[in-house]
């Protein structure tokens, strides 16, 4: 049985050179979704009359949904789809505003 360390495969694609993108990208979606609370706080209580407590248990929910997603979607790229499908699809539905597609 040959056994080859991680950190040397043959393959350019992925590995630890693609670390600094993936970081950078998980800074800003923070950074975004962070910033948005504030504003969707306000949206819901001014435009949509809702108690500011009833507000913040529905962003507490959609913050711990978006938190979750990449688990499911994670799952979904590794058994069935594949990497590139996955990210291909999720860059498509993000770049046509994935809410006007439910």
């Amino acid at each position: 049985m040959i056994k080859e360390t991680l950190l040397s495969t043959p393959n350019p694609k992925g590995g630890f050179q693609t670390l600094p993108f993936i970081i950078a990208n998980e800074a800003f979606e923070r950074m975004a979704s962070v910033g948005l609370m504030p504003n969707m706080i306000l949206y819901l209580t001014r435009e949509y009359g809702m108690e500011t407590a009833r507000g913040v248990n529905i962003l507490f929910i959609w913050s711990a949904a978006t938190n979750f997603m990449p688990v499911i979607g994670a799952f979904l790229a590794d058994s069935y789809v594949g990497r590139y499908h996955m990210i291909s699809c999720g860059s498509i539905a993000s770049l046509l505003d994935y809410e006007t597609l439910i």
